[in-house]
């Protein structure tokens, strides 16, 4: 499996490859959506990655933008979205999901909060 982990904290990147790596996830880091973006263009088609760990607030592009992109091109259409914030507003649920995001992942985020998240993806047992 193939986990992609974006966010402008580099604290929370290395914390969110560490869990990914103790999962088995073979991961990579972007620090906003646009750097992200280049990595899912980049990346080989025959090994796309299976989910996206994507913060809200970020520069250049924001999460909801990055979600928007992945989901208007059909090559990423098999690509879990999960958004990792610390807001938990209504409005910002609401517009995660209508972007496109499969599910939400409120900060702090532990390893039994990840697993329980991926297992509902279906990416974890």
């Amino acid at each position: 499996m193939k986990m992609l982990v974006i966010d402008d904290s580099k604290a929370m990147r290395g914390f969110l490859r560490g869990l990914a790596n103790e999962l088995e996830f073979v991961s990579e880091e972007a620090e906003d959506g646009r750097a992200a973006l280049d990595i899912l263009i980049k990346n080989d088609p025959r090994d796309p990655f299976d989910i996206a760990l994507v913060d809200l607030n970020m520069p250049r592009m924001n999460g909801i933008e990055f979600i928007q992109f992945v989901r208007r091109n059909r090559e990423y259409k098999n690509v879990k979205l999960m958004v990792v914030t610390t807001e938990n507003s209504m409005e910002t649920v609401a517009s995660a999901i209508e972007a496109g995001a499969d599910d939400l992942l409120m900060k702090p985020v532990t390893m039994e909060s990840l697993t329980e998240k991926l297992t509902i993806l279906g990416l974890v047992d």
